[in-house]
């Protein structure tokens, strides 16, 4: 049933792509050889009490390794590291660099929202990760920039080897592994990241710029940068992490917040370029590292809407400190 429904998006979007203008390649589907993925789909049973659950797919043993149960397969050794929450509906085994992964999609009822009490902006960028409106930075840890020679050279060895020998097959996978390697640094980093924005440093809800990483990237200066930051991945964990916990999550327009002052709502005269850290209003003098002023521009921006709705304000009218006071207070 996976797979079919699998070939039946394949070939939905192909479509699309077609009848779509603007496609410039239209990209029909394509048999892939080497097995990547395996979903199967977990089927409801009856209990004696006549409610309809679905089985466990994990056996526990007591043990440090557990039991996966795969059709045609039987039982395979599993490392375990959280409990599963929820009624598990769908379960996809992963091939990568490093081994085998397991996820398993589970089915959790809807639950209400907490009442926001705190509320942070934060501001993402090529020099720090992230600035929140109290201040605080985050640094860029720029995982590939830091493995982008060892890349480099497992890339030269991988094409001075006779493509299909068994040289070639081992520089493959070592080049496999090492991106692997920063795929999952910068995973947990983004992952870690999110977490602390809502328990460790305590805030109900996070607001964070619209952005459109692929339109970004086109800059060919800046889109190593860009895609070495993942701001995407961080605004999907962030989203993924407030509907979990209970939190909020919102995004909003990011045109002019760093052109923009946050005091006194005028905007600056001379754009400010990447390399100007500092934001100087000539209106009412304030001085301010210019992501932190971004930030609080993206937090006064959601100031008037902090009920859950999509959070659309401008700037001159999230300023009146009533209306403020009565949607945070």
């Amino acid at each position: 049933m996976s797979t079919i429904k699998r070939v039946n998006a394949a070939h939905q979007n192909f479509f699309g792509r077609c009848k779509d203008p603007k496609a410039k390649k239209k990209g029909s589907p394509k048999f892939k050889r080497s097995v990547r993925s395996v979903t199967w789909n977990l089927r409801k049973h009856k209990l004696k009490t006549g409610e309809r659950v679905r089985q466990n797919p994990i056996r526990g043993t007591g043990a440090r390794l557990n039991r996966l149960k795969v059709p045609k397969l039987g039982e395979v050794k599993i490392r375990q590291h959280r409990p599963l929450i929820g009624d598990p509906k769908e379960v996809t085994l992963k091939k990568t660099a490093r081994g085998w992964y397991c996820f398993i999609v589970c089915e959790v009822p809807d639950t209400l929202r907490c009442v926001p009490k705190s509320a942070c902006g934060v501001d993402v960028g090529t020099h720090d990760f992230l600035t929140t409106s109290d201040g605080e930075t985050t640094p860029n840890p720029r995982f590939y920039r830091t493995a982008e020679r060892k890349l480099a050279k497992l890339q030269r060895v991988l094409s001075r080897r006779q493509r299909g020998s068994n040289r070639w097959y081992k520089a493959r996978v070592a080049l496999a592994k090492q991106s692997d390697i920063v795929a999952c640094q910068r995973l947990d980093f983004i992952a870690k990241t999110a977490y602390s924005l809502f328990h460790h440093k305590g805030f109900d809800a996070v607001v964070a710029e619209k952005l459109k990483p692929s339109n970004m990237i086109k800059n060919r200066y800046l889109a190593k940068s860009i895609s070495d930051a993942a701001w995407g991945m961080f605004f999907d964990w962030c989203d993924w992490v407030a509907k979990r916990d209970r939190k909020h999550f919102h995004q909003v327009p990011s045109h002019q917040t760093s052109q923009t002052c946050s005091q006194c709502c005028q905007k600056s005269k001379v754009k400010l370029g990447l390399a100007q850290r500092v934001f100087h209003c000539p209106s009412c003098g304030l001085k301010l590292d210019r992501d932190h002023n971004a930030a609080l521009n993206i937090l006064h921006r959601a100031a008037c809407a902090l009920r859950g709705e999509v959070w659309d304000t401008i700037l001159y009218e999230t300023r009146n400190p009533l209306l403020q006071q009565a949607c945070w207070g």
